[in-house]
């Protein structure tokens, strides 16, 4: 029986591992759900390796290939020359960007390295790693993972993210075991480094905070001078979409220590907002024309890709396409005939890839990813071991769906903590944070009382499948809470904290056959509120990964206003 086994880390963040047999995904899993540090920048997946071979009960000797998300050897050898010369030209980056290029490139992408990592973490386990690492271009490994398990037969790829090797994204298209790449965007031109660049100007993390710029686009308005303004700083053709960053304006700024931007880009956009300061009402409109833009490019970008491929079937992947705003205006495009957008859509998605290029040969067509459900799980059995040996007190109750349900049509606010654990930046009803939308109070409760998190920051429905038209209209289903849509006008009085100050919500169409569970909790909030409706976040504090154990769900639900925690079959209470 053939294994094979994806993996990235090492560079970047968001390091995760996967394997596949007969061409069904065994496991997936991010490192930062074992090393509890967010995203885990620049370290290997081991954890996540380790599980996943643990997963499929196998040993490291049955993996028939291992492939990295990442060409390694080329970005190595062959591209620190090549940035050098495309940063070569613009000497105001100094000290800043050009000089350590090369140095910190080869910190990263050492394939000898990575190689000796494994091979001594492999060995502390008594197990002898001896196996080739396939290398595979990034953006390639971005459109393997979301066209491959996209359930099309041929499809328009579009990938779109910050960097991966000395390219930004490209157009691709998927016919059946091939995909190929027709148009490839180059560095210094970047949309995810666009993006990036703004959320630092905000006061947000890069390549982790994007979604608080995103929530904060729907508080502005469109302004003429503003995009003027980030004409200087990304300017593109009207009609083809084709992108060009000005790098001085990005990289100008020493980006470790204040001040991180340029003396130019602040003489532009203002002084960026650091340490908490106040939002003001440009800043909310500076927000606004930045997400504007964005969405603008990427239209074209679509319009451009379907001309040329005349396929409007259309798959996405790559960090860009995290932004759920974005995708739903991309969703609804009359171009567009079916999407499938990558849920693990950042890097934490390209081991998935890597592992189907490696297996894409072999008899038969990928399952369509119709869930995110690949972590690890634990046993009613294992979980009330945990809560005796913790001394936590807990009841078993026979229908916790209906139990449960009860408590948050009272208002309530429940830890959700149920069979195996999701991949990708959303939780998606088995390491879930619950509320009831219908109380207008309840986003307020839970950003300041759970999340500890800005008080404008929105919150997410989970919606049972035959439910979704009557909320949504005939617009595209979405499993995986990455495409944004208006709610009907008439559910905004009803569901107040489950919409958007704009009228948007990301929801999550919840079937029976994915997660009975969490479809059965639904159907009794149903039967008592007559909405079969939640609002669902993921099940952490801000900051901090998704709880991925017991005893991690036990701390958040413990130093946070959650109400009651069901693990499994088990209630606890405070």
């Amino acid at each position: 029986m053939s294994y094979y086994l994806g993996i990235f880390g090492g560079v970047g963040t968001n390091p995760s591992a996967a394997i596949i047999k007969k061409k069904r995904i065994i496991a997936f899993a991010e490192e930062e759900r074992f090393t509890r540090v967010k995203n885990a920048p620049l370290v290997l997946p081991i954890n996540s390796i380790f599980y996943c071979l643990r997963k499929a009960n196998i040993t490291i000797d049955k993996i028939k290939n291992i492939s990295f998300g990442w060409d390694c050897p080329h970005q190595f050898y062959v591209v620190p020359k090549k940035m050098k010369k495309i940063y070569s030209k613009y000497n105001s980056l100094g000290n800043n960007y050009n000089l350590n290029l090369e140095q910190r490139i080869r910190l990263g992408y050492d394939p000898d390295k990575i190689s000796n990592e494994l091979k001594w973490e492999f060995a502390k386990k008594g197990q002898k790693f001896n196996k080739k690492i396939f290398y595979y271009k990034h953006h390639l490994s971005h459109a393997a993972s979301t066209f491959y398990p996209s359930g099309f037969k041929k499809s328009s790829i579009l990938v779109l993210d910050g960097l991966g090797e000395e390219f930004t994204g490209g157009f691709y298209i998927g016919q059946g075991k091939n995909i190929k790449c027709i148009k490839k965007f180059k560095l210094p031109n970047t949309l995810g480094g666009y993006y990036s660049t703004f959320t630092e100007f905000f006061g947000f993390k890069s390549n982790s905070e994007e979604g608080k710029l995103m929530a904060l686009a729907s508080y502005g308005k469109y302004s003429k001078v503003i995009q003027s303004k980030l004409n200087k700083f990304l300017k593109y053709n009207k009609k083809t979409g084709d992108f060009s960053l000005n790098p001085v304006l990005r990289f100008g700024g020493n980006r470790n220590t204040n001040p991180r931007f340029s003396e130019e880009f602040i003489k532009i956009f203002g002084k960026p907002l650091f340490n908490n300061k106040k939002i003001s009402n440009y800043h909310k409109k500076l927000a606004f024309n930045v997400q504007w833009r964005l969405e603008e490019i990427v239209k074209l970008l679509v319009k451009n890709l379907i001309k040329i491929s005349k396929i409007s079937n259309l798959c996405l992947a790559g960090g860009v396409h995290m932004n759920c705003k974005l995708n739903g205006m991309i969703a609804n495009l009359p171009e567009v005939h079916k999407i499938y957008i990558q849920p693990a859509s950042s890097d934490n998605g390209v081991a998935l890839g890597a592992a189907m290029l490696s297996a894409k040969n072999q008899k038969g067509n990928f399952s369509k990813m119709q869930h995110c459900y690949y972590g690890p799980e634990f046993t009613n059995k294992e979980i009330k071991d945990y809560l005796k040996e913790a001394k936590i007190k807990f009841k078993k109750v026979k229908n916790i769906e209906k139990e449960i349900a009860e408590k948050l049509a009272q208002g309530k606010i429940i830890g959700w903590f149920q069979g195996r654990s999701e991949v990708g930046a959303r939780a998606l009803g088995n390491r879930s944070i619950l509320a009831n939308p219908l109380m207008k109070n309840m986003k307020k409760k839970l950003n300041d009382e759970v999340k500890h998190r800005e008080s404008w920051r929105p919150f997410c429905p989970s919606i049972n499948d035959y439910r979704y038209k009557e909320y949504f209209g005939n617009v595209a289903e979405s499993d995986f809470m990455i495409l944004a849509f208006k709610m009907k006008n008439k559910f905004r009085n009803i569901l107040p904290s489950a919409i958007h100050i704009d009228g948007t919500s990301r929801p999550q169409v919840v079937r029976k056959k994915n997660n009975i569970k969490f479809y059965r909790l639904l159907q009794e909030f149903e039967k008592i509120t007559g909405q079969a409706i939640l609002i669902n976040t993921s099940f952490n504090i801000q900051g901090e990964p998704i709880v991925n154990k017991p005893s991690e769900a036990i701390r958040c639900f413990f130093g946070t206003g959650i109400d009651y925690l069901a693990l499994g079959d088990f209630l606890i209470t405070k």
